[in-house]
């Protein structure tokens, strides 16, 4: 089973633990197996997207409840990770607890800046993410470097395939959630600063249990920190897999962090990024304008210097993140924290052709790299949208909502101050 579709079938017992409550009149796992089946016949990221938001998934009511959560992951893979989120909003609508951290009771820090401090004494680090939410993966950009500095050695994610990047950059063969931009920038910074890349998944196979999967991937990892004693890792997975408390996952599964602990009698650092989800939304929200969150942060009591969790059993400390640019169709914070910039491109091949998508590859990189940078363009009034790029020369392509190439140009980002200008030039 490949990486790829080994992860679809993950997504699938996923989506039917949460879909079939509500699929009334339908036998759940045969609706899943039609959809996955239609689903793992696209090809790309955009002909999933193109499916995902067509008439087969439109008309049928079933697939279409299926469909919301990969809608969101596409639609934040091709650049529209706002809109992702309205599609699929991963909120608790409990009240949020009593006793949530004001700035009398706490102050913020960079969770950066937090975590290397921690890290110097430990060897494993994880972090977690919203699988639709490219912005989670923020903060494990922002740890590779200095978290390098003090022996790192290996960076563990759940989504890579066996060999991610046998041509030296991601591919999609490379991983399930790799082909969003902003992850794979993440792995090509890691690569460029000397990490060894280390894929974790177990191979799925019919019946496997949640508890099989957990115990699985925590005894890959403990299996390298066994045998390979110098070896320091950051571990970036997706939701409950990173925390500590029993029986937290679903079907009462201990967690990939416990197990590990258990399998390797080291201790984790554990960061979540997924459980602030609160009065629909809005309590992350609230924390990040009541401490004026301007990067991913940790809530430090004033007394004591304790991380503020909201899970203290599960997790170390609650990573609060920033509350802006909500309605932006391109947030801000696709700029990488500088890494990039926004650049202008000529989207009139688009004009006639939607949904149409604009795709920018290193020029050093194959036709199958994953973008730079990619935004779908999903009406005439997205034409002034621009693509988030450093410095340097790229290849655009531009593919129409028939899925044939529309043209091709090249592209020189310049390191100027005045980048933001730049418009590809016709070969």
């Amino acid at each position: 089973m490949s990486a790829i579709r080994s992860t679809r079938t993950m997504l699938a017992a996923c989506l039917l633990a949460s879909a079939a409550p509500a699929l009334a009149g339908d036998d759940p796992a045969d609706a899943m197996a039609a959809f996955f089946k239609r689903m793992q016949a696209t090809t790309t990221p955009f002909e999933e997207f193109r499916f995902m938001s067509g008439p087969e998934v439109e008309a049928n009511p079933v697939w279409k409840q299926l469909a919301a959560q990969t809608l969101a992951a596409s639609l934040a893979n091709l650049g529209r990770p706002n809109e992702a989120y309205r599609t699929f909003p991963y909120r608790d609508r409990s009240p949020a607890p009593s006793g949530l951290p004001t700035p009398a009771s706490h102050r913020a820090l960079p969770a950066a800046d937090w975590v290397a401090a921690q890290a110097r004494h430990l060897r494993v680090v994880m972090v977690n993410e919203s699988h639709h939410q490219p912005r989670t993966r923020l903060l494990t950009l922002a740890l590779l470097a200095p978290l390098r500095a003090q022996g790192y050695t290996h960076l563990a994610v759940e989504t890579l395939a066996p060999n991610p990047l046998p041509k030296g950059y991601p591919t999609l063969d490379s991983g399930y959630y790799t082909r969003d931009p902003v992850f794979a920038a993440l792995i090509r910074e890691a690569i460029r600063l000397g990490y060894v890349l280390v894929p974790y998944e177990p191979e799925s196979g019919p019946g496997q249990t949640q508890q099989q999967r957990e115990t699985g991937m925590a005894q890959v990892l403990a299996d390298l920190v066994r045998t390979q004693p110098d070896a320091k890792l950051l571990v970036h997975a997706g939701y409950g897999h990173i925390g500590k408390e029993a029986a937290s996952q679903p079907a009462q599964a201990d967690p990939m962090a416990r197990e590990f602990m258990r399998l390797s009698g080291l201790p984790v650092l554990a960061l979540d990024q997924t459980k602030l989800g609160w009065e629909d939304g809005e309590a992350q929200a609230r924390l990040a304008r009541a401490f004026a969150i301007r990067a991913p942060s940790v809530l430090l009591a004033r007394e004591g210097a304790t991380a503020w969790s909201a899970l203290p059993a599960r997790y170390d400390a609650s990573v609060v993140l920033p509350d802006d640019d909500r309605e932006a169709l391109r947030p801000a914070w696709l700029s990488l924290d500088g890494r990039r910039q926004p650049v202008a491109i000529d989207l009139t091949p688009c004009l006639g052709h939607l949904p149409c998508l604009a795709e920018a590859r290193h020029a050093a990189e194959g036709d199958d790299a994953i973008p730079a940078d990619q935004f779908v363009m999903l009406a005439e009034r997205d034409a002034g949208t621009p693509l988030y790029l450093a410095p340097g020369g790229y290849r655009l392509r531009y593919t129409g909502g028939d899925g044939n190439t529309l043209g091709e140009r090249r592209l020189q980002v310049p390191s100027a101050p005045d980048a933001t200008t730049t418009s590809a030039a016709a070969p």
